[in-house]
């Protein structure tokens, strides 16, 4: 093998490995700038568009939330499917607006926050919803961990704008279901990982119904959706 054969060689060795390393140290952002991509393309779905819910299957009851992978999220950033957007969750007081997805699936997950079921019916019972707790903590239901009791939460299908007070807060491990059942009266149930890093606890926000208004005649309050 010639001298410069080696050195070419040597050279490609370099290259390939510091090609390797930008992309783990970059990977991160990429997948944060993905997340991100498909938070507002959920939320012009919201702003555009009359909503109703679809018609999707249940997941199953063994169904796994899954830590989002890069690779996931490129996928899911190229899909050009519209995003299933049944309305928006928005929480003044830690800067969370987010849309809501009809049904608790991955992908779902990347762009929103995502329902327990299909077809969840707002202002009625136990609205239960589910998001990601990323190592960026301002993403998706990261900022959940600073809310507080008395903190408003308010969600919106765009026919009503739903104001609930925040009652309860905590960690619980993640077979406790308790939190997931039907409730007699309006309750709005959020989950998340107490952590970005892997872990078998979720934090768990409980808030009951205070007020409901129509969303065409509460500009005030509908403007926050759509920042």
């Amino acid at each position: 093998m010639t001298t410069r054969l080696k050195e070419f060689l040597t050279l490609g060795t370099i290259i390939v490995f510091l090609g390797v390393g930008i992309v783990l140290v970059c990977s991160p952002f990429i997948r944060d700038y993905g997340i991100e991509s498909q938070i507002a393309r959920a939320q012009t779905t919201f702003s555009e568009n009359n909503l109703q819910s679809l018609t999707l299957d249940e997941p199953p009851v063994d169904f796994v939330i899954e830590r989002p992978r890069l690779m996931d999220v490129l996928r899911q950033t190229i899909n050009s499917d519209e995003p299933p957007v049944v309305g928006a969750i928005s929480i003044p007081d830690v800067d969370v607006l987010l849309p809501i997805m009809d049904g608790l699936t991955n992908e779902h997950l990347l762009a929103g926050a995502a329902t327990l079921t299909t077809k969840q019916e707002m202002g009625s019972s136990n609205y239960v919803l589910f998001g990601h707790h990323l190592t960026n903590s301002s993403l998706l239901f990261g900022p959940l961990l600073h809310v507080q009791p008395e903190m408003k939460i308010f969600i919106t299908d765009k026919q009503a704008i739903y104001e609930f007070i925040i009652t309860e807060t905590n960690v619980i491990s993640e077979r406790d279901t308790q939190f997931l059942i039907s409730t007699d009266e309006p309750a709005l149930t959020l989950f998340t990982c107490d952590t970005s890093q892997p872990t078998t606890n979720r934090f768990m926000v409980r808030a009951t119904l205070d007020s409901t208004y129509i969303y065409e005649n509460e500009s005030e309050k509908a403007i926050q959706f759509v920042q």
